[in-house]
């Protein structure tokens, strides 16, 4: 199906030289939420309830005295009207937004219609649970990222690439993946990749140039790849990754769960065992280990049934 089936085609806009105030009774009036913004018949931006009440109303404006040109954002994101719903979903989601402007390719500019998430809902009815979900995500990251390291909650802010010398370096894999492993033998935990250790989101920019395909879905393959090598892939059943957006920049959020067995992690022809303690991944030697795996794994060190005893039990 595409874009222009399930278009919305008389599109309301308002002249950037409009004032605010003739904007926000716009929207009131046509009981919409958001208006494009015209500049000498072009589409150059879109202005939002959200606009209004964070860039007007919170910094205490007079409605009558701005201008639309003034609060509106600029770059409407567009796309063709033969294009597949399934890509507008995918636009819609990678830039987390709820409406796209639908133009003509045969007239570069030319714009026809409109399509919402509420338009794409109607064929799609998964995707709006879908769409909210990821909302509720980026907000509850957007809390954690805020909070400091511990036991639940660390850090990282590469996986490949040494900022400090601007290149390669695969030896950073190492500290992600010993926390992936830490948590796995202790009570789970998120790992947020594109975060510093100062709660600062630097993004994963540089990252997803230093792994094959040099975008988000290599950099998750390359990461996946990695602990079923140096961990066993028995242990991505309980890791789920997901590419959150905070401040406009996008990271790794390596959510763990608590496994069933230990985790082991293989490294340079060594096995390291690893248990979260506080804000940190405490390396254990022989002697701790097999404590910790004896009273967090009983269950594992049960032998098998003695059927000899059995059988004896059960002759009369």
């Amino acid at each position: 199906m595409q874009v222009q089936e399930i278009m919305t085609r008389r599109v309301l806009g308002i002249p950037a030289g409009e004032t605010v105030q003739s904007a926000a009774f716009s929207m009131a009036h046509h009981g919409i939420s958001s208006l494009l913004v015209w500049e000498e018949g072009r589409v150059t931006g879109i202005v939002t309830e959200r606009d209004l009440v964070v860039k007007v109303l919170a910094e205490g404006h007079s409605p009558t005295a701005l201008k639309v040109e003034d609060v509106m954002t600029r770059g409407v994101i567009t796309i063709p009207m033969s294009a597949s719903v399934d890509e507008a979903c995918e636009l819609m989601m990678e830039n987390r937004i709820k409406k796209l402007a639908v133009v003509d390719p045969s007239s570069p500019g030319r714009m026809v219609g409109i399509v919402s998430i509420t338009d794409v809902a109607g064929v799609r009815p998964n995707f709006l649970g879908e769409f909210k979900s990821v909302l509720d995500e980026e907000q509850l990251v957007s809390q954690l990222v805020r909070e400091p390291e511990g036991q639940h909650l660390e850090f990282k802010a590469s996986l490949r690439f040494n900022s400090r010398r601007m290149c390669l370096d695969p030896d950073l894999e190492f500290n992600c993946l010993k926390t992936i492993c830490a948590f796995l033998n202790s009570e789970g935990g998120d790992l947020f990749i594109g975060v510093n250790d100062r709660n600062r989101v630097v993004g994963l920019r540089h990252d997803y140039l230093v792994v094959p395909k040099g975008n988000r879905d290599g950099f998750e393959n390359y990461l996946l790849n990695q602990v079923a090598n140096k961990v066993g892939s028995w242990a991505l059943q309980y890791i789920r990754v997901t590419f959150p957006r905070v401040h406009g920049r996008e990271i790794c959020r390596v959510h763990v769960s608590p496994a069933p067995e230990p985790a082991f992690l293989n490294h340079h022809g060594r096995q390291y065992f690893y248990v979260r303690a506080g804000n940190g991944s405490r390396p254990f030697n022989i002697r701790d280990s097999a404590r910790y795996i004896a009273e967090r794994w009983p269950r594992l060190l049960v032998g098998p049934p003695n059927l000899e005893q059995q059988a004896t039990a059960q002759t009369p």
